[in-house]
């Protein structure tokens, strides 16, 4: 079997995406929660296909609380619905409730759903017969509650995780469009001057970067706008993508900057497979040594072998609340 390269490799991951998309909108499916990497293009590659379908859709990002999001199933009671970047609602047990009943199906063999959202002051009907689609930096186990795994079986949970060679295929292949009303030939420069900016300062490279900021960057300096080159702009751009990181942590308290940590290495095991791409991403990204990688990946290992023990322990109560919940 000939190997394929990276672009190949993406185009497969896009596709099958693209199908639980398709099965969404032609009501195979109620839900998919796609996760992975940030600047991953997944959001773009979600309304695009959605676009490509004449599918209209309602979208929300950002902050949703569980009245939020039952108004919002309330007002698009047969539409998709498209709620990128909102993990939060994952750890808020009425805004789960809302989704089970929402990504159910009924017994009848209907379409319709009933969803309620009731407090001491409100009770609020809905039927809704759309589906949902979530976006999430996070993966759907990363949120802990025994309620999900309920949640897991309603929906298509996809992993999108490109490789950095597949992410620099990706923004090649969008500067051959000419993005932004960028030339094809300056677009490419555009991408390799960034990409080379993203290794350098140990940046993993991102679709979002390079059309959001990089090609913005080079369009002000084209039309006279600028007092600075565009290279120049572009490299203060990745710089400003790393430098918050280093920053922030300096910045948090002692138990905040730990949990940070033991996220950004959660991130990078997730990511590089050698000790040595594992300790330089992490230094870009902290500043520091790799006795307090190592620590953090210890307390991981400890906090993982902790939950499997709590979750053997609750096993028989997580399954009764699941039951009472559905």
């Amino acid at each position: 079997m000939a190997t394929l390269s990276p672009l190949e490799n993406l185009h497969r991951q896009q596709s099958l995406i693209k199908d639980r998309i398709r099965a969404v909108v032609y009501r195979e499916a109620n839900g998919v929660y796609l996760h992975g990497r940030p600047g991953s293009s997944k959001t773009y590659l979600v309304r695009t296909t959605l676009d490509s379908l004449d599918q209209r859709y309602a979208y929300s990002n950002g902050h949703l609380t569980p009245v939020g999001l039952f108004d919002l199933i309330e007002e698009n009671p047969q539409s998709v619905i498209v709620l990128d970047d909102v993990s939060a609602i994952f750890e808020q047990p009425k805004a789960l409730q809302i989704l089970l009943a929402a990504l159910g199906t009924p017994h009848d063999g209907s379409r319709t759903r009933t969803v309620r959202y009731k407090t001491a002051t409100v009770d609020k009907v809905a039927h809704f017969e759309g589906s949902i689609i979530a976006i999430s930096n996070l993966q759907l186990a990363s949120h802990a509650n025994a309620v999900l795994e309920a949640l897991q079986d309603r929906v298509h949970v996809l992993a999108f995780e490109p490789t950095d060679e597949e992410v620099e295929a990706a923004i090649y292949e969008i500067a051959g469009t000419s993005p932004r009303e960028v030339a094809v030939h300056a677009a490419a420069e555009v991408a390799d001057f960034l990409l080379e900016q993203c290794r350098e300062m140990g940046l993993r490279p991102s679709v979002r970067l390079f059309m959001d900021k990089a090609l913005p960057d080079y369009r002000l300096w084209r039309a006279g706008n600028t007092e600075s080159d565009w290279h120049d702009l572009v490299r203060s751009s990745v710089r400003q993508m790393v430098i918050p990181q280093q920053r922030g942590l300096r910045d948090l308290t002692r138990k905040d900057q730990i949990a940070s940590e033991r996220n950004i290495v959660r991130e990078i095991c997730a990511t590089y497979c050698s000790r040595r791409d594992r300790l330089k991403a992490w230094r870009a990204k902290t500043r520091k040594g790799q006795s307090a990688f190592y620590r953090r990946v210890k307390e991981l290992e400890k906090e993982a072998r902790l939950s499997e023990s709590n979750k053997v322990r609750a096993g028989a109560r997580s399954r009764k609340e699941v039951a009472v919940l559905t």
